[in-house]
């Protein structure tokens, strides 16, 4: 009697199923299209009562938007995108964990870290797709609704419109690597809110001497410095800021990795 050794899928085959699980999954296309289509909608919210002290007046909007900036009110939906995508992140993997379908992938793919990338890569794809969409939709409806809005080929607004996309699908990634560490949806959702949200806001109330430096290296602070056309002395250049995004989420898959090697499903 001979047994023949069943082949571990390829990597075309792992990112096959995982387009499959994500695709299948209602909540993947209510939380990308939700997060996605409010980005524009309250872009124009901004750009279409910035001059009349609606909620894109200088006494209202998002923390962070530079209200004397039209393509920053066009764009600052991202601040509540990136919270949903963040949980979406999340979801995708502590989803799998609470169903128990996590087994199944191992068993199907006993390496573990080819399952991280593959799924870090689909969602990756899909949300940088999306939220590069929704950015070029947001300004456009922007540039429709206000005057001064800088063209595309003035100095940085292209790194900007599309650097948000970059920064959001960042952000969806490192939410993923705390779904993959945490292994719960209420922990990794709440670290991640910790991180891009609270620990920026509370950093502000640390001495003006040192705290600003603290702040700057804080995820959220760091990547968005992409999505300023011009920066502080307090803040990263655009594009290093980025770079120390990208760290947390090298990192943090990379600790997934680790941590699935030590302690399985």
């Amino acid at each position: 009697m001979t047994t023949t050794l069943e082949r571990p899928p390829t990597t075309a085959g792992l990112l096959r199923g995982e387009w499959i699980k994500a695709r299948s999954l209602r909540s993947t296309w209510y939380v990308l299209v939700g997060s996605l289509v409010g980005m524009v909608l309250l872009g124009l919210l901004f750009t279409s009562t910035a001059d009349d002290g609606g909620p894109g007046g200088n006494g209202g909007g998002p923390p962070g938007v530079d209200f004397a900036q039209p393509l920053t009110l066009a764009l600052a939906g991202y601040n509540l995108a990136q919270l949903a995508l963040g949980v979406l992140g999340v979801l995708l993997v502590t989803g799998e964990y609470t169903s128990g379908t996590i087994r199944s992938t191992f068993a199907a793919a006993p390496r573990r870290w080819p399952v991280v990338v593959a799924k870090a890569a689909v969602l990756g794809g899909l949300v940088l797709v999306t939220s590069a969409v929704a950015a070029l939709v947001a300004y456009a409806v922007g540039s429709a609704v206000t005057d001064g809005m800088p063209g595309l080929g003035e100095d940085g607004v292209l790194r900007v419109v599309l650097g948000t996309a970059l920064y959001l699908t960042a952000i969806t990634l490192l939410g993923s690597a705390l779904g993959w560490l945490l292994r719960s949806t209420a922990g990794g959702v709440a670290t991640l809110f910790g991180l891009v949200f609270l620990l920026p806001i509370l950093g502000n109330l640390l001495p003006a001497d040192w705290g600003p430096d603290v702040v700057r290296w804080l995820p959220g602070s760091a990547g968005g410095s992409l999505l300023r056309l011009t920066t502080t002395a307090d803040q990263f250049a655009p594009w290093t800021g980025f770079a120390v995004l990208v760290g947390y989420v090298v990192v943090g898959l990379a600790a997934a990795v680790w941590r699935l090697r030590t302690r399985d499903a």
